[in-house]
């Protein structure tokens, strides 16, 4: 297994956490003219979008955007928690593009 998809599987927990904990900081977020059913409806979508593009060992820049446009729908306690977990999984994507320039900056 090349450096890249070592990455991306090795870095497979830390996602299913931080997913894991977008999900409970969506769901713990009271129903309000700001946070309607419908966004927690959409995030959710968001959430299974961007598990599923880690799953392809793709990169969900749009996903991703999308997650923390919802954000500013939250309280403050939310918006907090869920923006720290997004810019986590920016972290690990991070970490996953490196690696995989590095592999193929070593092919050339």
């Amino acid at each position: 297994m090349n450096p890249a998809r070592a990455q991306w599987h090795g870095l497979s927990p830390s996602l299913q956490l931080l997913l894991a904990d977008l999900q409970r900081g969506f769901g713990q977020q009271a129903l309000t003219s700001r946070w309607t059913a419908a966004h927690h409806t959409q995030a959710l979508g968001l959430l299974r979008q961007l598990e599923e593009a880690w799953r392809q060992e793709r990169v969900d820049l749009d996903t991703l955007h999308d997650l923390e446009g919802l954000t500013a729908h939250l309280d403050l306690t939310g918006t907090v928690t869920c923006r720290a977990a997004l810019e986590s999984i920016q972290g690990l994507f991070r970490r996953v593009v490196e690696a995989t320039y590095e592999v193929l900056a070593a092919n050339d």
